[in-house]
């Protein structure tokens, strides 16, 4: 509590500016709402007319003017359709990262400063208006003194500390909205630890570079996937020369068949390319609009901006196997069983869920698969059943939907769930080949055959129930009290016979040899021996007594 008091006195100016804007906007409500109200006291009034347009619509347009920092903000909101309705998605969808474009003096410097030199000593021509302006970069055409054409994309000068600044200010405000049990369920901290990882893994332009580098090694055998080469002689943390990829424009059918190009063969190409960097590879494209696929000669399919990707290791990979292959099946139970693996609190009620399934499936199943509304009613699924998704999941579905609708555009009878099924079916070979079958034994396989096309949903869902405790399992074994009363007995004989015992062995020569004798042996001997072998006749014959 006290780092946030300070964050927030130290970026008090800051603080004040955003709810100023929010007010202008006449957003107020919504720090109502996050239990942020009490900023409200400093901030000024405003002679604007808060009433016009939906709060989202004066949310969105309150982030776009607060800068890059809560524009990405807003496009990370964008993809929690597992926590957000349709209203605020839609509208958070339309935040743009454009900006005013800086002028070449602005830039300059720094430029200089990255590349160690000057211009002329790296490049044969440079356009100094730039061919694109964001909020995070600006993007100049230029060519290489050895011939190749390339595009240069240069950071904002003083970005970084800027972000910094509203990261850690934006960290301390989840802090304090954390504090209300009705939204600390949505984990604000964490999703601005989310919203850090990725604005600072976007300011580092080599980490983009390392992903062009290993997207285009997983396609090297793919000649009609285009990636773009990265010059790393000239490339750094604020600086990035790749390959200009001369496309078509726009990426529009109608356009495309203008001219000479196939659309239907690179949708299916740019659908195949997407599936193969998911299931196959594990790192794709997390941001593939229009503007970053391109329609090149020869029907080739180009992806740029390797700035936003998704990450799915092999367990991941498999879950969403598992997930399309439940919706072209129409498994209920398979859906069942990923949304609890994606569940990362206790499952309290399954038999709801259960419901939900059928009832998502029975909306979907039978029927040519629309990926987008597909994945659209079950994020409304997840949210109505509060059940929060992994942030990897979160840019898969967004980055899915984004590619559905792009292709489609292209060959709106491209389904992708079919697209993806020869790599399932890939995947499923790769796992369960005949080492597997050998390692059963054929006997195990023949055995019960009519019981294995029911055998895994069954397994499936008592896995899940016991999983999440929802399963009572009862165990009724007549005569266990007895049982452990005999147990115990036994236990309590079986000490005392090992002490008496052991004081025979330690004192017996000495009785032994005691008092008066008869036979050779002393009479307290003769004694001692009697008693012992009545207590041992008693002692076997207390353990074949019931107790």
């Amino acid at each position: 509590m006290l780092e946030s008091t300070w964050t927030a006195l130290k970026h008090h100016q800051r603080i004040r500016q955003i709810v100023t804007v929010l007010a202008s906007f006449g957003a107020q409500d919504v720090l109502l709402r996050l239990g942020l109200g009490r900023l409200l006291a400093d901030s000024p009034q405003t002679d604007d007319d808060p009433t016009q347009g939906s709060t989202p619509q004066r949310v969105r347009l309150a982030l776009e003017q607060l800068g890059p920092t809560f524009i990405k903000l807003g496009q990370i909101l964008a993809t929690r359709s597992d926590i957000l309705p349709a209203p605020w998605i839609n509208e958070l969808e339309r935040l743009h990262s454009s900006a005013a474009t800086l002028t070449w003096s602005d830039v300059e410097a720094q430029v200089l400063e990255d590349l160690g030199g000057e211009l002329d000593q790296v490049f044969a021509e440079f356009d100094r208006e730039p061919l694109a302006a964001a909020s995070i970069a600006q993007v100049y055409r230029a060519r290489l003194l050895s011939g190749e054409a390339v595009v240069v994309k240069v950071q904002r000068p003083g970005l970084r500390r800027k972000m910094t600044a509203d990261l850690q200010l934006l960290e301390s405000l989840a802090l304090l909205v954390e504090e209300n049990a009705a939204l600390a369920h949505y984990q604000p901290r964490q999703m601005v630890r989310q919203l850090a990882r990725a604005m600072l893994e976007e300011l580092d332009f080599t980490e983009e570079g390392q992903h062009c580098d290993t997207v285009a090694a997983n396609f090297a055998e793919h000649p009609q996937i285009v990636i773009p080469r990265i010059y790393w002689a000239y490339s750094s943390q604020r600086l990035l020369v790749q390959d200009f990829l001369p496309s078509h424009t726009p990426l529009e059918r109608e356009a495309l068949l203008e001219q000479g190009l196939d659309p239907s063969l690179l949708a299916r190409r740019g659908a195949e390319a997407f599936i193969k960097m998911l299931l196959e590879d594990g790192l794709f494209h997390g941001d593939p609009h229009p503007g970053n696929l391109r329609a090149m000669d020869d029907n080739r399919v180009g992806f740029i901006d390797f700035g936003m990707v998704g990450r799915l290791d092999e367990r991941r990979r498999l879950e969403v196997m598992s997930f399309m292959r439940a919706m072209t099946e129409g498994s209920t139970e398979a859906l069942v069983a990923v949304l609890i693996d994606w569940r990362d609190e206790q499952v309290r009620d399954l038999s709801a869920i259960e419901q939900a399934a059928r009832e998502f499936m029975g909306r979907h199943g039978g029927q040519a698969l629309n990926m987008s509304a597909m994945i659209q009613d079950f994020l409304e699924l997840m949210r109505e059943y509060r059940l929060l998704l992994p942030a990897d999941l979160l840019v898969l579905f967004k980055a899915l939907i984004t590619a559905d609708g792009v292709l489609t555009r292209l060959d709106p009878q491209l389904d992708l769930v079919a697209t993806a099924r020869p790599a399932i079916n890939k995947m499923l070979r790769e796992r369960f080949n005949w080492k597997l079958a050998r390692r059963l034994g054929l006997d195990g396989l023949e055995l019960g055959s009519s019981l294995l096309s029911e055998l895994p949903q069954l397994t499936r869902l008592l896995i899940n129930r016991l999983k999440h405790g929802v399963v009572d399992l009862r165990l009724d074994m007549p005569g266990i009290e007895r049982l452990e009363k005999s147990l115990r007995l036994a236990s309590t004989r079986l000490s005392l016979a090992l002490l008496i015992s052991a004081l025979l062995i330690a004192f017996g020569p000495q009785i032994a040899a005691a008092g008066p004798t008869w036979q050779g042996l002393s009479v307290v001997g003769w004694i001692a021996g009697l008693a012992t072998l009545s207590a041992l006749l008693a002692f076997v014959w207390s353990l074949f007594k019931s107790p």
